[in-house]
């Protein structure tokens, strides 16, 4: 005994291992994020650094793309979780001090990172010719290093790191919104400051709790321990801890009532940055409530899955009723924001004591997640063109795009189909299997009313979604703009709507993604 607690000791001090392929992701934006900074120091060179930018974020791709080929891997590991170790863990061993791995290359973990990088990717290109084009530095900094956070929340799989990660992913975007640089842009970026300030406050707290009621920051611990059934003090702490962490990723996904920074918050920021909020920020919160949930606290699901039910169904609800009453684009596309965010997090209502339900909870959500980044990065794109031709620039309201389809039909065929798929309606597919798919857990295993009232908004999206796909054909008082389409602004706008018809054509994709997403 005595040599066995000698031989765990010394594990305990050792350095957990690294394996530098399944960080690759995470660790390529960074390095372009310190190439940016030098090169800025050296010789400030636009195209460099817009170079320097996009590579990044392709190498990252490519990180994705090689470890998608092989198998799961793990890393930052702890003494008994290293991949290939032998033997297995045993009593008195790291796992039963609480142990494990910090970060895990799965299907969950590269799903998630394909689609941050490609909206990345989308955004950083719609930003090249808007109002931070001056601040090409600063931009390409905070995006990198947002990026990095969010690629490196989609493996973490302990509370520590997935904090740090979070809070990686959403303090840049503060610095993002204040390039505006004026009044509007300023009160935005506090707006963000103050928000993440609380969010992170109560994320903080829930950790502490769950760290308390369980003795582990690791997901995997964590889980096993309140699987054991523990006793009823330490499971209160712990569905407590639980609600606190829930609130402070509901910030993050604009969840209502957690949701008021987000309409101000967009309608200060550069229009890009809005996108890059409206996608790779959303797909952090997403991401978070997920990895935490589902790999960490299976066992409370019949404490937390209510409670996201209600959420969701408020959500969409507020989400829909305000923005019919919008006549500004990008705060009807905030308001828009915040009733998909209901959509995203709904099949998580369904979740129950099987794994095959989780499982299928998550597929479905990142489903839908994927056909939302896609299809409101379209529509983003349309907006931003819009915006850099009219007067009103990005405080332009619907009336700008009165007739457009007689003047710009390829970039209007594209913002009604974008927008079709939002509200889920023929011939945008895509958006139609992605609603069925977070429909079906709902109906099969969570409650009732949550799917007749998840019904009831899509009926009230298809109102201001069909009002806006209206005006592009209709009879303009004063002819609308024409543009000329800039390369980076083409492949944007072309690769959003290859992605809408695609995933239409191919909504299978979608119907049965991640099928061992909790390997």
């Amino acid at each position: 005994m005595l040599s066995h607690l000698t031989e765990v000791s010394g594990r305990l001090t050792g350095v957990p291992s690294i394996d530098p392929v399944a960080l690759l992701p995470v660790v390529a934006p960074v390095v372009a994020l310190l190439l940016v900074l030098l090169i800025d120091v050296v010789r400030p060179v636009r195209p460099l650094l817009d170079v320097v930018a996009v590579a990044g974020l392709l190498t990252a791709a490519g990180g994705v793309a090689f470890l998608a080929l092989g198998d799961d891997r793990s890393t930052a590991c702890s003494a008994g979780f290293l991949v290939g170790s032998s033997p297995p863990p045993t009593p008195l061993n790291a796992a039963e001090l609480g142990f494990g791995c910090s970060y895990v290359v799965s299907d969950l973990t590269l799903t998630v990172q394909a689609i941050v990088l490609a909206a990345a990717l989308g955004c950083l290109l719609l930003t090249l010719n808007g109002p931070g084009a001056k601040d090409r530095t600063a931009h390409h900094t905070l995006l990198l290093a947002t990026v990095a956070g969010a690629t490196a929340l989609a493996g973490a799989r302990d509370l520590a790191t997935l904090t740090v990660a979070l809070e990686t992913a959403t303090l840049p975007t503060i610095g993002l919104i204040a390039l505006r640089r004026d009044a509007q842009g300023a009160q935005a970026a506090v707006t963000m400051l103050l928000t993440a300030v609380a969010s992170l406050g109560l994320l903080l707290f829930g950790v502490a709790l769950l760290f308390l009621a369980t003795g582990s920051l690791y997901l995997e611990r964590i889980a096993d321990v309140l699987a054991t059934g523990p006793d009823r003090p330490v499971l209160l702490v712990a569905v407590a801890g639980t609600g606190l962490a829930l609130a402070g990723i509901g910030f993050k996904i604009s969840l209502v009532p957690f949701h008021l920074w987000t309409p101000d918050t967009y309608a200060g920021a550069p229009l890009p940055i809005a996108a890059f909020l409206s996608t790779v920020s959303k797909t952090a919160g997403l991401t978070a409530a997920v990895v935490l949930l589902a790999l960490g606290l299976p066992a409370l699901h019949a404490a937390w899955a209510p409670l996201v039910g209600v959420l969701a169904a408020v959500t969409m609800t507020v989400g829909n009723l305000v923005a019919l009453r919008q006549t500004v684009a990008v705060r009807l596309l905030a308001w828009s924001t915040v009733a998909q965010a209901g959509w995203v997090v709904l099949p998580l209502a369904a979740v129950g004591p099987s794994r095959d339900s989780v499982s299928e909870a998550v597929s479905a959500s990142l489903g839908y997640l994927l056909a939302y980044v896609v299809a409101g990065l379209a529509v983003f794109s349309v907006v931003v063109l819009v915006a850099r031709h009219h007067r009103a620039g990005e405080e332009h309201t619907l009336e700008a795009y009165r007739g457009l389809g007689r003047t710009e039909p390829v970039a209007s065929a594209v913002l009604a189909f974008a927008l079709f798929c939002l509200a889920g309606l023929p011939p945008g597919v895509m958006g139609l299997i992605a609603k069925v798919v977070v429909l079906r857990p709902v109906v099969d295993e969570g409650p009732g009313w949550v799917a007749v009232v998840a019904a009831l908004n899509v009926a009230l999206a298809l109102a201001y979604y069909l009002r806006w796909t209206a005006l592009l054909v209709g009879t303009p008082e004063q002819a609308p703009p024409r543009w000329r389409l800039r390369p980076a602004e083409g492949i944007v706008l072309g690769g959003a709507a290859a992605g809408c018809v695609g995933l239409s054509v191919g909504a299978g994709t979608i119907a049965g993604l991640l099928p061992g997403v909790l390997q």
